[in-house]
């Protein structure tokens, strides 16, 4: 993994943005502040061109229509948020699933260290949350150079009550990609691939791992012979 910030002092502690905490629903805190700001700032421009002065009585004012704009700005893209969560859990949809943009688009800035911590954060917050680990685990093996903290984000997948045969089965087998590759563990490979089979069962999940474990079974075998 690249080195994370740090100071002279060690290591910076990551502190939770908002975006940490709230993901694409901060924006709508940042649109509704920023209206509010507008409305205040209006309000006082148009007193100042008629009256050409400011009284306490008018920032209090201009205070309050700010505040109620931004709230009602809040309110309504709240609303817009659920009901856009409710149609797209529906039945009659796919299922809405988070797209961390925020850090996505510290990624493609080259901050692959804050990425992954704000990753972590979520993890923390979330430990439920099985696509922000597995979206941690493939930045990890791809970018952070710590295959093996991957792979514990993937367990933690495969070892939440109640996950998901998708959520399951990708973890298994980015699981088993790295047990056979960086971490070179094909024997535990070999576990993972039988839990895979016995998990989900007439799938073409455990088609794949039939094949993947018999063909592991050759190549070992076939390392064994050419020892000494």
């Amino acid at each position: 993994m690249t080195s994370p910030s740090s100071s002279a002092n060690g290591p910076r502690p990551y502190k939770p943005t908002l975006f940490d905490r709230k993901g694409a629903a901060g924006a709508d805190d940042v649109r509704a502040l920023a209206y509010g700001l507008l409305v205040f700032g209006t309000i006082i421009s148009a007193w100042l061109l008629i009256a050409h002065r400011l009284s306490l009585g008018v920032l209090l004012v201009a205070a309050v229509a700010g505040a109620l704009s931004a709230g009602i700005g809040l309110t309504l893209s709240a609303g817009a948020g659920a009901g856009f969560h409710r149609v797209m859990m529906s039945g009659a949809s796919t299922p809405y699933e988070e797209q961390f943009s925020y850090q996505e688009s510290l990624v493609m800035r080259g901050l692959v260290d804050d990425a992954l911590a704000s990753y972590e954060a979520i993890v923390a917050e979330r430990p439920t949350m099985a696509s922000a680990r597995l979206r941690a685990a493939a930045l990890y093996a791809s970018r952070g150079n710590d295959p093996r903290r991957a792979a514990e984000l993937l367990r933690g997948v495969m070892s939440t009550p109640g996950v998901s045969p998708r959520d399951d089965i990708a973890a298994a087998n980015r699981l088993i990609e790295l047990l056979m590759g960086p971490l070179g563990e094909p024997g535990r490979a070999m576990v993972e691939l039988r839990r895979l089979i016995d998990r989900h069962p007439g799938t073409d999940a455990q088609a794949r791992a039939r094949l993947t474990l018999a063909e592991l079974k050759q190549e070992m075998a076939a390392r064994s012979e050419l020892r000494p």
